[in-house]
């Protein structure tokens, strides 16, 4: 990540394959897994590794990992819900910040509000399973635990399509 940081022209195709591989990976160990376990929790979702791709790829680059993909993808198990923590533009600044990763310390504003909404985009047009947009802005499960538990009640009370979570409670 800190080479693609540096020069996202240069390493964007090594970088979006490199995460391709690796994610299409996990998700083969996971399909192992099914036999022991009946839950399995992933913190991405493969169909979202495409939201990087159209943003840093050139045309060509684009056209090889379509085909890769598209391979990869037949075998890949759809999950029974998916949860998009929704963050805005300032938080996710606000937060790339307080990491204090050196090799983010270059990302421009401009660069995470694209990528904010091409994954607001991707999630609002995303209907192959459940899903369960939850805003984070004003969400903190360390200092205030209801929020977590008020969360896995809204989890527990999804049936399908689309839903949202929204906080609003004055701190």
């Amino acid at each position: 990540m800190p080479r693609f940081y540096e020069d996202r022209n240069k390493y964007a195709f090594q970088a979006q394959l490199f995460f391709l591989l690796n994610r299409y990976i996990q998700q083969r160990e996971l399909l192992q897994q099914d036999l022991f376990y009946d839950c399995a929790i992933c913190d991405y979702l493969f169909a979202k590794d495409r939201i990087f791709a159209y943003l840093n790829l050139d045309e060509d680059e684009l056209a090889l990992y379509e085909r890769i993909y598209d391979f990869l993808d037949e075998v890949i198990p759809k999950p029974d819900l998916v949860i998009y923590l929704q963050t805005s533009t300032d938080v996710l600044m606000e937060r790339i910040k307080r990491r204090g990763r050196d090799y983010e310390s270059n990302i421009s504003v401009d660069y995470i509000r694209d990528l904010n909404e091409r994954y607001n985009s991707f999630f609002f047009h995303y209907s192959q399973t459940p899903v369960l947009v939850v805003n984070t802005d004003n969400l903190d499960f360390i200092n205030y635990e209801r929020d977590l538990v008020d969360l896995m009640e809204q989890i527990r009370r999804m049936k399908g399509g689309k839903e949202y979570f929204v906080l609003n409670r004055r701190r």
